[in-house]
């Protein structure tokens, strides 16, 4: 996912400010894509010259102008054209603690089993970050966006945070089980 397409779908649910899309990539998106106000803005900048976003209103604020952008037709096709046609690429993911147990073996035994318990201690973290955000933030979301309860697009964003949550899990399962033959691999010897 490139971070101009994760605002174009924003920006497909209801004209927004980067200020605002900050705030709905921290509250829904942050754990598999994370944005700050900089790069937000840089890809605003980049989108409004490509055509697929428009500013559409300025307001004075107190401190600086509030632009709010909306996505134009071009951005809608660029959009569905994104989600509508995956790629291989999409789920390949560099993710550095895979890198880690990739290499966990340069450890020795007991190192690895601490290695192995601070990885899961992360990752119940994550899970219970996620459930608690989707509590905390699922209903800050609607309220931003303005859409209704039942809406499918707030579905799109559970399925989003669901995902997250499962693949948590499982790798949380998978370092029990590798925990599990590490223990028993040291009493066979």
């Amino acid at each position: 996912m490139s971070l101009e397409n994760g605002i174009l779908g924003f920006l497909s649910i209801k004209p927004l400010s980067g200020y605002d899309i900050k705030k709905l990539f921290d509250y829904s998106a942050a754990y598999f894509w994370p944005a700050d106000q900089a790069q937000i803005y840089r890809a605003l900048k980049k989108l409004v010259e490509d055509g697929s976003v428009e500013l559409t209103k300025q307001e004075p604020g107190k401190t600086v102008d509030r632009k709010v952008y909306s996505i134009t037709e071009k951005g809608q096709n660029v959009l569905r054209d994104w989600i509508a046609n995956p790629e291989r690429a999409d789920f390949i993911n560099r993710l550095p603690f895979l890198v880690k147990l990739f290499f966990s073996s340069a450890l020795n035994q007991e190192e690895q089993l601490a290695f192995i318990d601070a990885q899961l201690r992360v990752s119940n973290e994550l899970i219970q970050q996620l459930k608690e955000n989707y509590e905390e933030n699922g209903d800050l979301f609607a309220e931003i966006v303005e859409l209704p309860e039942g809406d499918r697009r707030l579905d799109s964003a559970t399925y989003a945070c669901r995902w997250g949550i499962l693949r948590s899990e499982a790798y949380g399962k998978l370092l029990e089980e590798i925990k599990g033959e590490i223990l028993q691999n040291r009493n066979n010897f």
